[in-house]
């Protein structure tokens, strides 16, 4: 039987010159966690390691196949530079004779310098199972946020960090007090810490600014009755200050994008009294002022998302006072003015509110905007259908037919460091209701073909007003949201982490 190993590190030094370029390679030092704190562990059944090195500049992936008994031998030696990774597969079976993939963890992209072996670690996961966040420090303990959160929100830093934000916590009785904290992920340790006081706020945005703080805008106060938060706040996950600021309009289930510029764009959402806010706004983070006379968008749920270009910002889905609205608006800044692009915009075929929108595709592959998800109409007890069908926002004058998904509203869908894009849970509808559904969907972009999804195990706890965050290993990373699939209100207190298959 092979052996199992909850961690082992390997110490390596320096390897041959490299003839060509007289450029030294050396080994990492690589801490491998083949333990989880729950769910089957990674290496059951496994009994060979792959482990493969990637990055800019090496031509083919640098790999060697090991037992799972392997050695410090079997690292590959990495050439200096930036943006080096290192995945360790786990097969069931040798690779190159039919052994089936079970396991995989991956390095943050890590750099090498000459004379210097990195430390790294690596997580190895089992493909596709959602199961609880563990501390590198303890494998086998899960790490869970220190408060059951839906309705909040997920931001990745730079350095791969997460800020979780604000939210409600859902009680069996329906209360739905609204938090005023915030908590940070550490993905390379697998910690939660307290963040700063971002003022009591759910249904708000986040926007990631290019210099590295995080704009909070909005959201509700309070539901009994429902009060919303009148300020917006400046975050800087580094040092913790928070910067307090006021809007020109209050709001909630609002949407909100960021060009490269740093202009955040807020259109839609609701007023206290449940009626829509069409008034749009913007922040320039450069100045840090709010822009006078933005006008009017007339959404609710709707999506924002900015173009790979950091210029164009589209505006899908949604409806006005009479219903959904099929016209995809694309807009951009000209210094402090926001502009149209398009006089005459797209059409959606299935015009859709609640949708959620991700880039599918890698730099390299125009990467475009998918919207998936949303009810064709405003109200699901009035009829209104979940929709199964995406679309792809191929630019200011077109729309095209994504992949045929499980038809739900609200769900996450997230951009994973490949390119390909992962939507899980959601709502769906039983009759006269809707509850929370536990599909999770894994889509890849083809060059010139239909992009194709792929069925993940369902979501152990079905979930809705729940975040997805890309991790810098390539996992996503699940908190929170609300399962009313039973009938009654439970909170989703545990942290889950989902690895999908490799895309090669």
């Amino acid at each position: 039987m092979a052996p199992r190993f909850v961690r082992s590190t390997l110490l390596a030094g320096l390897v041959a010159l490299t003839p060509a370029c007289g450029e030294k390679e050396v080994r990492p030092s690589v801490d491998l966690i083949t333990a989880s704190c729950a769910g089957t562990q990674p290496l059951a059944g496994v009994t060979h390691l792959r482990f493969r090195v990637t990055g800019p500049g090496l031509d083919t992936p640098r790999e060697r196949v090991s037992t799972v008994a392997w050695t410090e031998a079997d690292v590959p030696a990495v050439p200096q530079g930036g943006a080096r990774v290192l995945e360790v597969r786990a097969y069931v079976g040798a690779p190159d004779s039919g052994g089936r993939l079970v396991a995989l963890g991956r390095t943050a992209p890590f750099e090498v310098t000459e004379g210097q072996a990195p430390t790294v670690r690596v997580f190895l996961r089992r493909l596709g199972e959602s199961v609880p966040v563990n501390l590198a420090s303890a494998p086998g303990t899960c790490s869970l946020p220190a408060e059951a959160r839906a309705a909040h929100t997920a931001t990745t830093l730079p350095d791969g960090r997460v800020l979780f934000t604000g939210g409600y916590r859902p009680e069996a009785n329906g209360a739905r007090p609204v938090s005023r904290t915030s908590e940070l992920f550490n993905p390379a340790d697998g910690t939660f810490s307290p963040g700063p006081d971002v003022g009591a706020r759910a249904f708000h945005t986040a926007s990631l600014l290019p210099e590295g703080r995080v704009f909070l805008a909005g959201g509700a106060e309070s539901f009994a009755p429902v009060t919303l938060q009148p300020t917006a706040r400046l975050v800087d996950p580094g040092s913790g200050a928070v910067t307090e600021l006021t809007p020109k309009v209050a709001r909630y289930q609002h949407a909100a994008a960021v060009d490269a510029a740093g202009h955040v764009l807020l259109v839609g959402g609701r007023a206290a009294d449940g009626r829509g806010v069409f008034t749009a706004d913007a922040f320039d983070s450069a100045s840090g002022r709010f822009v006078d006379g933005v006008g009017e968008v007339r959404r609710v749920d709707a999506t924002l998302v900015a173009m790979e270009d950091g210029k164009t910002l589209f505006i899908a889905g949604g409806a006005d006072t009479t219903g959904p609205v099929p016209e995809v608006l694309s807009l951009g800044f000209n210094g402090m003015d926001l502009e149209r692009l398009a006089n005459v915009p797209p059409r959606l075929r299935v015009p859709r509110v609640g949708a959620a929108v991700a880039v599918l595709g890698r730099p390299d592959e125009s990467p475009r905007p998918l919207l998936v998800g949303g009810f064709d109409g405003v109200d699901p007890t009035q009829g209104a259908r979940p929709v199964g069908v995406s679309e792809v926002l191929e630019n200011e004058m077109t729309v095209r037919d994504g992949p045929a998904l499980m038809p739900r509203s609200n769900p996450c869908a997230v951009t994973l460091p490949d390119g390909r894009v992962v939507v899980m849970g959601g709502r769906g509808t039983n009759p006269g209701t809707t509850t929370a559904v536990p599909w999770a969907e894994l889509i890849t972009p083809h060059a010139g073909a239909q992009p194709t999804v792929l069925g993940l195990p369902l979501i152990p706890q079905p979930r809705v007003w729940h975040t997805c965050s890309a991790l810098p290993d390539g996992s996503v990373l699940v908190v929170g949201g609300v399962d009313d699939s039973t009938g009654e209100i439970r909170a989703n207190t545990e942290a889950l982490v989902v690895m999908p298959p490799p895309r090669d």
